[in-house]
């Protein structure tokens, strides 16, 4: 009886040594899997959750120790949660797989907008990590500045840069703190290709004043006011057969087209042949129209006189700014209408010269017949040479410095006021011809006037 007593009593003491020891093993085998079923979404921490991925989302109870396991490569075996028959530790088990922060790939991903990804990584009940996965970068992909509006720089407002650096951070949505690194705004240089600002060109106009002639009437108007502008060139005055070219702009209306009634400018003898050289409008009509009248007259006194049809280019019905250059080349008398050639006279035959008398240059009047135009004188330029077609073209439209070669004479009137008008040759050795404003009366005098149509001249 004693013997079979003790045995009972041995078998006892084995069975509760036995539960205490698998007391003992159920709570060792609870801690391990804690740190395995960690909150892995959890930013870097220890590497126990490599060390149970067996029994570690038994327990679930790994929540509590946030930070820790997930970030440890051993969550990487994923075979923890998976064997478990816990359902929620496996679940924790697999964030722990994606190694902590490294699962919260979202914040890596364009600005940080799936910073949440770590909230995947709950791991049972430990939810206490959730978000943390999403500070991954956040808005360091937060390179919307890329589109560095910049571009559109509009002349080079270097604004780009600003608007793309500002905008990179706010896409970050995520709780990585968003767009810190805006490196949109550090593309955005697109602004300084707006170079282009400086803007088209350089030439500006400058037409100043001009002289108008309006106490002379226009068509058939009476003239008797006479007034003109009178220079006495002396010996600058190219006469005989020397070469020359006068050009000038004249403001021109439609009713001052009628020849022998509105000439604008003379110089020379009233008597003999070829003697004299001037300008006047056409007695005819453009050649094959009727109601265009826009046609000049040269004339030389004799010989070159050219009466002409020839079409200019321009219409009699719209009042304008014309730009007149007459050359006599030493054989032929050639007009440029707005730099381009349109008359040209080899004469009649009869006379192969010129013989131009010395006598004042008189703008607005011819003294033989008083006949006078009545529009406005601007740019008057006498020159000893014949100018070519490509020096008319590239300079009709441009004011001379006044030290040109071959330059005699040149009027800008630009003055204000009174009764002369300034030579504006700037060559040392010129001999000032300043101009002086007549008429029959003072009350007629030419006036200085700025012209509500400027005329068209360009700066260089």
């Amino acid at each position: 009886m004693r013997s079979h007593a003790h045995v009972r009593c041995q078998r006892t003491t084995g069975l509760m040594l036995a539960l205490l020891g698998g007391l003992a093993l159920a709570a060792c085998s609870s801690q391990g899997g804690g740190s395995g079923g960690g909150s892995g979404g959890a930013s870097s921490g220890g590497s126990g959750g490599a060390s149970q991925p067996g029994a570690g989302g038994a327990t679930s109870t790994g929540g509590t120790t946030t930070g820790k396991g997930g970030a440890g490569s051993g969550g990487t075996t994923g075979s923890g949660g998976t064997t478990s028959t816990t359902a929620s530790g496996g679940v924790a088990g697999s964030g722990g797989a994606q190694s902590g922060g490294n699962s919260g790939s979202g914040g890596a991903s364009s600005g940080g907008g799936n910073g949440t990804g770590g909230a995947s990584a709950s791991g049972g009940s430990g939810t206490t990590t959730t978000g943390r996965g999403g500070t991954g970068g956040g808005g360091s992909s937060g390179n919307g500045g890329a589109s560095s509006g910049g571009a559109g720089g509009a002349g080079g407002s270097a604004t780009g840069g600003a608007s793309g650096g500002a905008s990179g951070g706010t896409t970050a949505t995520g709780t990585g703190g968003g767009g810190g690194t805006g490196k949109g705004g550090a593309t955005g240089t697109g602004g300084a290709s707006g170079a282009g600002g400086s803007g088209t060109g350089g030439s500006t106009a400058c037409a100043g004043h001009a002289v108008s002639l309006a106490a002379n009437g226009t068509g058939s108007d009476s003239d008797a006011a006479y007034a003109n502008v009178e220079i006495d060139m002396k010996t600058d005055l190219p006469i005989g057969n020397s070469k020359r070219t006068v050009e000038y702009w004249a403001w021109i209306r439609s009713t001052d087209w009628v020849g022998d009634k509105n000439e604008m400018y003379f110089y020379g003898s009233t008597s003999g042949t070829a003697t004299q050289f001037g300008m006047d409008f056409g007695t005819n009509p453009v050649s094959g129209s009727t109601t265009n009248h826009a046609t000049l007259d040269p004339f030389t006194g004799g010989g070159f006189n050219d009466d002409s049809t020839d079409d200019l280019g321009i219409n009699s019905s719209t009042d304008q700014w014309v730009h007149i250059a007459e050359v006599w080349d030493g054989t032929q008398l050639l007009v440029y209408v707005n730099g381009v050639l349109k008359i040209t006279d080899k004469g009649d035959g009869s006379v192969t010269a010129l013989a131009t008398g010395q006598s004042t240059l008189i703008i607005g009047c011819n003294p033989s017949n008083k006949q006078c135009f009545g529009g406005y004188f601007d740019e008057l330029r006498v020159w000893n040479v014949a100018r070519s077609a490509t020096d008319i073209k590239n300079n009709y439209n441009k004011p001379m410095v006044g030290n040109e070669s071959g330059l005699v004479g040149y009027w800008k009137f630009d003055e204000t006021s009174g009764t002369t008008t300034a030579d504006a040759i700037t060559t040392s050795s010129h001999t000032p011809h300043p101009g002086t404003l007549k008429a029959d009366t003072t009350a007629h005098n030419p006036t200085f006037v700025v012209p509500s149509t400027p005329v068209p001249l360009v700066c260089p």
